[in-house]
């Protein structure tokens, strides 16, 4: 097929795959789903073949079949394969056990890599930015800042007061910051809503400007 070709029907079923998304403004249809069941495949075609090609078969080159072969190395190498075989035990009632190692050991890594991750890519950067917004003539958007960062933080706090029926309680303090915490997050969340809304119809509009409208007679 000519590349061009090719570019054109892309677009096209690009475009055509864009609306049937839309289409769910106008209530659950067939064709939101028939696209969503699309975009899944599709990813997860790719993330599989980018897993294999990035990721698996680089790894075993350089640390199982790698030159020099030592031990130690090798057993590294393999032992992401142990953990996956462990995890393949998940579908056997008599060895679960095994299943549930290997996941309590992918579960612990995640853990604690996503904590790592949250403190040192999240949390230090978020409170130095806030500390750093303090300054004589930004002392307003420096408040905002703060009181967001604290009271979403209180939103998401879960330490209460067990009364005698047995439900949890939260102090009034507790609950006045979690509330305003939760304002914060609705209006994080409608502007980002809203600005992917107005990207995705701009690049719409602008691929059919460029590429579906020239195709006219």
């Amino acid at each position: 097929m000519n590349p061009d070709t090719f570019q054109q029907v892309a677009t096209v079923t690009g475009a055509v795959l864009t609306l049937m998304v839309f289409s769910y403004l106008l209530g659950d249809n067939f064709l939101y789903r028939i696209a969503i069941h699309v975009l899944i495949g599709a990813a997860a075609a790719y993330i599989l073949l980018t897993a294999v090609e990035n990721v698996l078969i680089p790894w075993v080159n350089v640390m199982i079949l790698g030159q020099p072969v030592q031990l130690t190395r090798a057993g590294v190498g393999l032992l992401p394969f142990m953990v996956g075989i462990l995890l393949f035990f998940k579908s056997s009632t008599r060895f679960i056990r095994l299943g549930n190692l290997g996941l309590m050991i992918v579960l612990g890594i995640g853990t604690g890599l996503a904590l790592w991750g949250a403190i040192s890519g999240t949390l230090f950067p978020l409170s130095l930015e806030t500390i750093r917004d303090f300054t004589p003539q930004n002392v307003i958007n420096g408040l905002i800042a703060l009181v967001g960062t604290l009271t979403v933080l209180v939103y998401f706090t879960y330490i209460g007061v067990r009364r005698s029926s047995g439900e949890i309680e939260q102090i009034l303090p507790v609950r006045a910051a979690g509330l305003v915490g939760r304002g914060f997050l609705m209006v994080t969340l409608g502007a980002t809503y809203g600005l992917l809304i107005i990207s995705a119809v701009t690049v719409l509009t602008g691929v059919i400007a460029q590429r579906l409208l020239p195709l006219l007679p």
